[in-house]
């Protein structure tokens, strides 16, 4: 088995296994992450009771906060300071930026056999106000309190708060004991709002305490303790009639402490219900795992695109390392020659071999030409390092694409003769200017001229010609250099500009170069802002196109 098939199945074989250690961890992530979402589930099932606790303390905690800011000292307050006082602290409580809970705030205050209403305004003053025809029960209870003493409304819908202001000193006396109890000085009244309660307040509370992540898995439904068929608020319209097992708890404790109760107080009035939405926390664990395999598919490809790339780098820098070994092997073959042909030369100069003055020149005129050989080869390598670095830039101004061409021509002169080809160059009356290195053009035409010489000589043709276009709206000058050669074969267009390259025609008919020419005539195209392309098909010849930016137009008759 040859080298490459062994470096071929190493490669393979180490993709293989890649793929499989990828698909393996992409089974193994899933069935993770599944028991994690499936913990995190259970979780969430659990910390529901926690979480309603949260929810109805939340909302008992802001309603005692409320009606304690709002409710005055029955110490100090009379009937000369009532309204200042009241109003003082409406203004101080309203500078909080309160929640609009309440529909109503009231103060009933004692007249004779009965109990007038005076209503808190918006900018915190009392006026006197009708009893609402909904709060004759608790007009009642006040004009029917009986003893002396504390009592309290109990507001079936939870909705209507009162709560009683004690004078400090009474006259009046317990019939039984005669000691001396509180009186009632005034009732402060409170009512909810129970359409901000049902669109505002509740759905927050609802979606900050039951609904973890933003994610709504839980059913939520406030009912009235007193009437359960009356809902103060659902989640949604399904929610009322989810039969699922509900997490059931009490609150709404009108206001007051049920930690400091005093009197007998209400209850609390509503009731709270949390059920699991049905197929919601299926839904969220089925999405989580989606989502999971997702970035698992995600991670483990990036793995696997890695290790591919790694590969190619890896094939590409052995071609790379073949290439220059190749090209070290070629420039050696190159130079023994010219080498072998100088110092021949010149031994048989210093031996006296050669005394005729007609082979003095001949072999002076060797040594000259292999030399120069030599010297080509040395400019074509720095000639390389010097387009790959831009370092013609310095030297460009505007030049005449005919000079160039006529030039380069004269330079291959002793190529196309040496290859019986002739050549013929076709140019329009007039070209525009193109901005570049002159000798760098040059070395591109002169280049691919004698590339033509070389492989195409066959055909016995090489045509040049230019014209000029535009690309995309910008003036262009196209040179084309053809030959009637063999052509280049499909599988090697995309490697002849590769430093390094030989065709294998090129190899097996052991034609001179060292691989790097399209090399050194593509950096410089591209240098100058230009490119180039090449056409040829097996047996029809091959054309090597350059398009250069043209500075201006000029007549070149």
């Amino acid at each position: 088995m040859g080298q490459q098939q062994k470096q071929f199945l190493s490669e393979w074989g180490f993709v293989v296994m890649l793929v499989v250690l990828c698909a393996t961890l992409t089974a193994l992530q899933y069935r993770w992450t599944g028991e994690v979402s499936r913990a995190e589930a259970d979780k969430l099932r659990v910390g529901v009771t926690e979480d309603a606790q949260r929810f109805c303390g939340a909302f008992d905690a802001t309603l005692l906060e409320y009606t304690t800011a709002l409710l005055p000292n029955g110490e100090t307050l009379t009937d000369q300071n009532r309204e200042s006082i009241h109003t003082q602290l409406f203004q101080k409580w309203k500078s909080g930026n309160p929640r609009p809970i309440f529909r109503r705030l009231d103060v009933a205050v004692p007249a004779g056999n009965g109990t007038r209403l005076l209503e808190i305004a918006a900018e915190g003053t009392l006026s006197p106000a009708p009893w609402p025809p909904e709060w004759r029960a608790l007009q009642q209870s006040f004009s029917n309190r009986g003893p002396p003493g504390p009592h309290f409304n109990r507001s079936p819908s939870g909705t209507l708060m009162e709560f009683p202001i004690f004078a400090r000193n009474s006259n009046d006396r317990d019939a039984r004991s005669e000691r001396r109890r509180p009186a009632e000085s005034e009732w402060m009244i409170f009512e909810l709002d129970t359409n901000y309660l049902r669109n505002t307040w509740l759905p927050e509370l609802a979606g900050r305490y039951l609904s973890p992540a933003g994610q709504d898995i839980n059913d939520v439904v406030v009912k009235e303790v007193s009437s359960p068929g009356a809902v103060i608020y659902a989640s949604r319209p399904e929610a009322v009639k989810n039969t699922e097992a509900p997490v059931r708890m009490r609150f709404n404790y009108q206001g007051r402490d049920p930690e400091n109760l005093r009197g007998p107080g209400p209850e609390n009035r509503w009731s709270l219900e949390v059920r699991p939405r049905p197929g919601a926390l299926d839904a969220i664990l089925s999405a989580s795992r989606r989502r999971n395999l997702a970035v698992a598919v995600l991670l483990n490809g990036l793995i696997l695109a890695a290790g591919l790339a790694l590969i190619v780098h890896t094939r590409r820098s052995r071609q790379l390392a073949e290439a220059q070994m190749n090209f070290v092997a070629n420039v050696s073959h190159e130079l023994r020659t010219p080498l072998t042909v100088i110092r021949g030369a010149a031994h048989n100069l210093t031996r006296g071999v050669v005394h005729e003055p007609s082979q003095i020149k001949q072999y002076a005129g060797l040594i000259i030409q292999h030399a120069e050989q030599l010297g080509d080869m040395v400019e074509q390598v720095l000639q390389l390092a010097g387009a790959k670095k831009n370092q013609s830039a310095a030297s460009r101004r505007p030049v005449a694409v005919a000079e160039i061409l006529n030039e380069a021509i004269a330079a291959t002169a002793l190529d196309t003769r040496a290859a019986l080809c002739e050549l013929h160059l076709e140019l329009p009356p007039s070209l525009p200017l193109v901005i570049g290195d002159a000798a760098a053009l040059r070395r591109v035409f002169q280049n691919l001229i004698t590339n033509a010489a070389k492989h195409g000589g066959e055909g016995g043709w090489i045509g040049v010609t230019a014209v000029s276009d535009e690309d995309g709206g910008v003036p262009i000058v196209e040179i084309q250099v053809a030959d009637r050669g063999p052509g280049i074969p499909q599988k090697e267009m995309t490697e002849i500009f590769k430093p390094f390259f030989r065709g294998d025609l090129a190899q097996s008919r052991q034609i001179r170069g060292s691989g790097l020419g399209l090399s050194v005539v593509r950096e410089i195209v591209l240098a100058h802002g230009g490119g180039i392309s090449v056409r040829s098909e097996n047996g029809h010849g091959t054309i090597f196109i350059v398009r250069l930016p043209a500075s201006g137009p000029e007549n070149l008759e």
